[in-house]
Parts: structure tokens; sequence; C-alpha cells
């Protein structure tokens, strides 16, 4: 539950002090050092800082959600049955329990993308990248209204492609969904 109560930006200040400035591991500005502009090494170091900082945005919530639908997946009749059987532990995970444990987490990883590129906002304002952050921070100010509203048709856009993706996931996840229940 720490890291749902963590705020993003305060994690990224807390990268950004340990990481780049105290220990000097990863550089914590701009999307490329000077003179660098092609090397995919000092990308990837660049990048180190804002990945951990959405990651740590959004894994914490889906790690609680994973488990808490996997205690409500593991007290059903089902999986009794399984037991009862004597069928193993890791057969009745593998092959029941994570299959009924990923719809709901797909709806989860749906909703991920809005808010993954909003949470994007903010850690693009911190570390100084380029993007939709700081161009929406700067139209805000000067309160230039179409960009607000094109960034704000972005996200809902975002959401509803969240959406399908998740609807298109469920498929592949549960082939029942798409015969509307047949094989039952």
């Amino acid at each position: 539950s720490v890291g749902i109560a963590v705020p993003t930006f305060w994690f990224a200040m807390i990268l950004i002090y340990f990481f780049g400035y105290k220990w000097r591991v990863f550089p914590f500005i701009g999307m490329y050092t000077l003179g660098k502009e092609g090397d995919v090494l000092d990308f990837l170091a660049h990048f180190a800082l804002p990945y951990l900082t959405l990651t740590m945005a959004f894994l914490p919530e889906l790690i609680r959600f994973i488990r808490a639908s996997a205690i409500v997946e593991v007290e059903k009749d089902y999986v009794t049955v399984q037991e009862a059987f004597k069928a193993k532990r890791f057969e009745i995970f593998g092959k029941h329990v994570s299959r009924n444990v990923l719809i709901p987490v797909v709806t989860q990883v749906g909703m991920a993308l809005p808010m993954l590129v909003t949470g994007a906002i903010i850690t693009e304002t911190i570390f100084a990248w380029p993007g939709v952050g700081p161009y929406l921070t700067g139209a805000t100010k000067s309160l230039d209204y179409p960009v607000i509203m094109a960034v704000m048709l972005l996200s809902a856009t975002l959401v509803i492609l969240g959406n399908l993706l998740s609807d298109i996931l469920y498929a592949v996840v549960d082939p029942r969904i798409w015969k509307g229940g047949e094989g039952q």
C-alpha cells in the first residue's frame, strides 16, 4: 500500500536525488547527453529513471489487484474439486486460477494506457523530456485552449482505445467470450 500512496512526482524526485545526484548512476535531465544524440546506450541511461517512475505509478496497484483476485479465485469450489482429485498445485494455478484471474486484470491493463500517458505528462516535465507534458504545461500557463483541448481529446481517445484493447484481450484470455458462453 506504500507504493499506491506515493505520488508520482515525489517518487521521481527521490529517484533523481539518489540515482542521479547522490550516487550518479543515471543522468536525470533530458533525453540524451549533448553530443551523443544517436547513442542508444545513452538514451537508455536517460530513459531508466522515467521508466522506473511510470512503472512504480502503475505496478503496485496491479499487483494488489492480482493478489486480491487470486485470493477470491482460490476459495471457489472448482479449486476444492481439483484438490480433491489430487491435482498438483501448479496445475491448478497454471490452468484454472490464472485464467480466471486474468480477466479482471485485463481491465486494469486496458485502463493503464490513459493513466500512463497522464502520468507521463508529469514525468516528462520533471525529467525535462520534450513531449506532451512540457507542451501541455506551457499551454496551460499561456491559456492556449486549443492545445489543452487537443490533449484532453487525446486522453479521451486513449480511454476508448484502452477499453477496446481490453475487449480484444478478453477474447484472447477466455475464448468463451467471443462464443457467447458456448461450451460451458
